[in-house]
């Protein structure tokens, strides 16, 4: 999951940042085991319709990071909502968006879907996709999905404040992690359609409190770091609501 953001620079400034990927590559890893089954009825003591609601994304979404399942990014958005949840979570641990395309949506669930959740682009951040392949491939996703679903886009988070990353590696994936949220920003502005600014709502505390919202391969959120993640989306898909 890990690359280097390496941009147009001098040859000695191209070997320094070469340096530091692969030492990030070689950091702490978090000994999680299997990939956790995060599919469930959740809320399923609530009264009202249940929402059936699928996540689409990488490692963020699949939970990797959490201490468990329950409090992975997708159960605690669902535990949130007021009424039960059908939850199904596609996310792969190390997805750029042209995955999402090839693999995830062909496992997309037949029938009715009330809301499609969707975090890529860190990734591809890292990894240099452009931001003109990054735009046609999420135009896919985008694309394939059921009319009538509600349609919430993560923004790229702070990738800047990594604390995994070396400057100026930590910089320059940051700046990468800004090309890439303001395509998924572009894209966002239609109906049925919101964006969900994780780097500016999430990205100051990440700064502040590294310790306490990284999990301990100092890359993917904590618990801690998660519970922000998802007050940003609620707070999104209210206002969202609210406007509608």
């Amino acid at each position: 999951m890990i690359g280097a953001a390496i941009v147009a620079i001098p040859v000695v400034g191209v070997a320094v940042l070469g340096a530091e990927a692969m030492l990030a590559a070689r950091g702490p890893d978090l000994t999680q085991g299997e990939p956790y089954d995060l599919d469930d009825i959740v809320g399923a003591d609530k009264d009202g319709r249940t929402e059936h609601m699928v996540w689409l994304g990488d490692s963020t979404v699949a939970g990797v990071g959490a201490s468990e399942p329950d409090t992975a990014l997708p159960r605690v958005y669902a535990a949130g909502r007021g009424h039960p949840v059908d939850l199904t979570v596609l996310a792969v641990s190390g997805a750029r968006v042209s995955d999402v395309v090839d693999d995830q949506l062909p496992r997309f669930p037949e029938g009715d879907v009330d809301t499609v959740l969707i975090s890529i682009g860190a990734n591809d951040a890292v990894h240099l996709t452009r931001a003109g392949d990054f735009e046609r491939r999420y135009r896919q996703v985008l694309d394939a999905l059921p009319a009538g679903a509600d349609v919430v886009m993560l923004g790229v988070p702070d990738i800047g404040s990594v604390p995994r990353f070396a400057q100026p590696l930590r910089y320059l994936a940051g700046v990468r992690g800004g090309t890439i949220d303001a395509v998924i920003d572009d894209l966002a502005d239609a109906p049925g359609r919101t964006y969900v600014d994780i780097a500016g709502e999430t990205g100051p505390a990440f700064r502040r409190d590294p310790g306490t919202l990284f999990a301990s391969d100092d890359y993917h959120p904590s618990d801690a770091g998660y519970e922000l993640w998802v007050s940003a989306v609620a707070e999104a898909v209210e206002a969202s609501d609210d406007r509608s």
